[in-house]
């Protein structure tokens, strides 16, 4: 049945249709129009340049929306589906059957959920229908399954939503009241694996409707149970509460970025998050240190300002107020030539899109770029991966490296070696060879991955970068998506992780994983850095032997034990695709143990941006998650997962300020001395680490487990190379720690309980309401 599971991952239009297409030119979307079959270039999307940034950036967008909401653009979903309306049903049976799979499929994808199973009824009440054969009928129940299921998630996960909708496994407060989708989704379930019992993917889903209507495992038919002990916690963890909706920052969107960072200098962590939709915009929420937020969207420029697929914090101009870059493009192949942006922070709960004055106005498909200060010169530059287009010749969707010249940018990719063409889903900078210089790491979705090591001589202001992919062993796993630098076991010398994702491997694999039956994902990889330019892959061994399917992601401290810890966004764009987000817990930089059930975090919907920070000042980092899929009528809320901070261990807060090293301190590394129940050891920290579709805060909290005083904290700093030591720091405070000065300055940041918010969102625009 892979022939099944192919057509429901890549179904495409049946019926013949001219397809708008879009060629790559620097100054932006060249509009098309189509004349007898033929597509014929018009001008180029102009730059408004009588408008302010964020006017100008608007009105572009709105234009490129305009150009890729039609028919036959994968994520059209509305156009697809008010399409297929308009057309003649196939009199021939397979050309039936695909028609109306791929009709409620884009009903379905579209949120058109009521329309997408009337048509189901409307098909098996036809003359056509009685004619499929048995295989036919597998794929067909399959089908209608998922889109029932999709219906019960709508009607209760959705319009009747709680801190524990969807969270698997499924308590009895996330059971559905309204039964009629889960109901028919295992009748259709059943029917599908009568035909076909290979069907994991089925066995899956159908183990989850029954988890809905409160009749798991009783109800399941042995057959086709999976037991619980499956995906049992591999070690014991307290529970985290969803207080997103409490709270009011359960943002209803489709897939994005999130971002938690104190953006007006007041030590507490405000949020910044929007989905990628181009009628979605952004959020901008001010922390009031009180257990609320303020929400400044529209007074900060955001009202009507769009998302992207992933956005990170940056410090393009060294003023010391982080700014933000958004990414757009990604996935969209051909058509998916949109512009990033960069949002100056102008430290007044204000945005201003400075893109195109600052130099970085250019036109690729993309969700991946990392920021770090590659030429040791005090300003933040910028390398951005960016999506080759698959499956065909492309010389125009290189990677850009852009060296910051005091706020404008220039793209010196080709000259510093680093112009590659692929399928670029993931990079990161790092040190990996502790030479004072950030190196790069690119995660590749179909080839191999790449590392490439700063070879820029001191004080040269010409980069020079080398491909030593081969020589350090890090080409695998060759279908591949986020990626990061992180010292997981403490040795002093950073590490690689790179998680495995190929969308086109079979959707029977969550099943498989915990039936304990083989399954089509690779194995992810963790590159243990052996300190001599080489790596050895680990993964294996340290518990990523599993099919994680991961997109968004981030690691920090969860227990203040000293050991990064990481959590998972997981999915891909399929309805079908409802498989549980995953934590895993660093054991002592020997393992990483799944425990994701006891943590209460395993949510079955779309994971995209994670971040791991503090966000009510307990010394604990919380999880936020950017929830959500890709399609039009995928949107789901958001989720913060509060840290019970029930682990009695001590931590310490730290901002850096650089001087001569850029203003935030990206690059700097920390390190710690600390006498642990009276083992000494050491905990290693770089500002700026982020995963590849994930952030974390600048403010670095570090946990030392059982340690009453830090011996001693170092300061590397990148750019003058001194170091600041500073002994003898008591824990569980907050300091911050400046370049040009000695010692430190304890910063007065008071802990705080979230309070319930009196203005929850209106999730009914996550679902298109004429279809209900």
């Amino acid at each position: 049945m892979n022939k099944r599971k192919w057509l429901l991952l890549t179904a495409v239009l049946v019926i013949a249709i001219a397809i708008v297409g879009y060629v790559f030119r620097k100054e932006g979307i060249l509009q098309l129009k189509q004349v007898k079959n033929k597509v014929v270039f018009v001008d180029p999307i102009p730059w408004d340049s009588t408008k302010s940034g964020n006017e100008a950036m608007i009105d572009y967008l709105k234009k490129v929306y305009v150009v890729t909401n039609v028919p036959g653009v994968r994520f059209a979903n509305n156009a697809n589906a008010d399409f297929l309306l308009t057309q003649k049903i196939p009199e021939k049976q397979k050309q039936a059957l695909q028609y109306y799979i791929e009709l409620v499929s884009q009903l379905g994808n579209a949120g058109r959920i009521k329309e997408a199973t009337d048509r189901i009824g409307e098909f098996e009440n036809s003359n056509t229908f009685k004619k499929l054969n048995s295989e036919e009928l597998a794929l067909w129940n399959a089908v209608a399954g998922v889109i029932w299921m999709r219906y019960g998630e709508v009607f209760n996960c959705i319009k009747n939503h709680n801190e524990e909708s969807c969270i698997w496994p499924l308590s009895e407060k996330a059971r559905h009241n309204d039964l009629n989708g889960a109901e028919n989704s295992i009748s259709y379930f059943e029917k599908a694996l009568e035909l076909n019992p290979e069907d994991l993917s089925s066995v899956w889903l159908m183990n989850i409707a029954y988890m809905q209507l409160g009749k798991y495992p009783q109800g399941v038919p042995q057959q086709w149970l999976i037991p619980a002990e499956s995906f049992a916690s591999e070690k014991p963890m307290p529970a985290f509460e969803n207080i997103a909706a409490d709270i009011g920052v359960d943002f209803p969107n489709m897939c994005g970025g999130i971002i938690y960072e104190d953006f007006n200098g007041d030590n507490l962590l405000d949020i910044f998050t929007g989905g990628w939709g181009l009628t979605e915009h952004c959020y901008y929420l001010i922390n009031n240190g009180d257990g609320t937020f303020t929400d400044l969207t529209e007074e900060a420029g955001m009202k009507d300002f769009p998302g992207g697929l992933h956005m990170m914090h940056t410090d393009y101009n060294n003023d010391g107020f982080p700014d933000v870059f958004i990414l757009r493009g990604a996935w969209y192949d051909e058509y998916g030539i949109l512009p990033n942006s960069l949002l100056r922070n102008n430290g007044d709960n204000t945005f201003t899109d400075v893109t195109y004055e600052s130099g970085l106005f250019s036109c690729h498909p993309t969700q991946t770029a990392v920021w770090a200060d590659f030429n040791n010169d005090g300003w933040l530059d910028v390398f951005i991966g960016n999506e080759g287009l698959k499956n065909s010749k492309d010389d125009f969707n290189y990677c850009e490296l852009y060296i910051n010249n005091k706020g404008r940018f220039t793209n010196i990719a080709k000259e510093a070696g680093v112009d590659i063409v692929a399928f670029i889903k993931g990079v990161a900078a790092g040190d990996m060879d502790n030479d004072g210089d950030p190196d790069i790491y690119i995660s590749v979705n179909g080839d191999k991955n790449h590392l490439f090591r700063n070879d820029t001589e001191k004080g040269s202001s010409d980069l020079r970068f080398t491909n030593n992919s081969e020589e350090a062993g890090i080409s695998g796993p060759l279908q591949s998506f986020p990626c990061w630098f992180f010292d997981y076991n403490n040795d002093g010398l950073i590490d690689i992780i790179n998680f495995s994702y190929n969308a086109n491997s079979s959707d029977n694999d969550i099943g498989a994983e915990y039936l304990g039956k083989p399954f089509d994902q690779d194995i992810s990889a963790l590159y243990v850095n052996n300190g001599d330019g080489t790596f050895t892959n680990k993964g294996n061994e340290v518990g990523l032997n599993r099919t994680l399917l991961v997109m968004g992601s981030s690691f920090g401290d969860i227990d203040n034990d000293g050991w990064l810890d990481f959590y998972l966004g997981t999915g891909k764009p399929s309805l079908t695709s409802i498989i549980p987000n995953r934590f895993f817990y660093n054991d002592g930089g020997k393992k990483f143990l799944e425990t994701t059930v006891d943590m209460k975090v395993g949510h079955l919907q779309k994971g995209h941006a994670i971040t791991l920070s503090d966000l009510n000042n307990d010394g604990y980092v919380e999880i936020g998650a950017q929830m959500g899929g890709a399609y039009e009528g995928d949107g789901f809320q958001d989720c913060l997962y509060l840290n019970p901070a029930s682990f009695d261990n001590n931590w310490i807060a730290i901002k850096l300020v650089g001087d001569q090293t850029n203003k935030i301190a990206v690059g700097a590394k920390i390190i710690l001395n600390i006498n642990d129940n009276g083992v000494v050891r050491k905990i290693y920290r770089t500002v700026g680490e982020n995963s590849s579709f994930g952030t974390t805060s600048l403010r670095q909290t570090i946990g030392v487990n059982k340690a009453s005083v830090i011996t001693s904290v170092t300061i590397e700093w990148p750019v003058s190379g001194k170091q600041t030591i500073i002994r003898n720091v008591p824990v569980n405070q907050f300091i911050t720690i400046s370049e040009n000065k000695e010692g430190y300055t304890k910063d007065l940041v008071p802990a705080f309980v979230f309070k319930k918010s009196e203005h929850p969102h209106d999730h009914q625009m996550m679902m298109n309401m004429e279809g209900m």
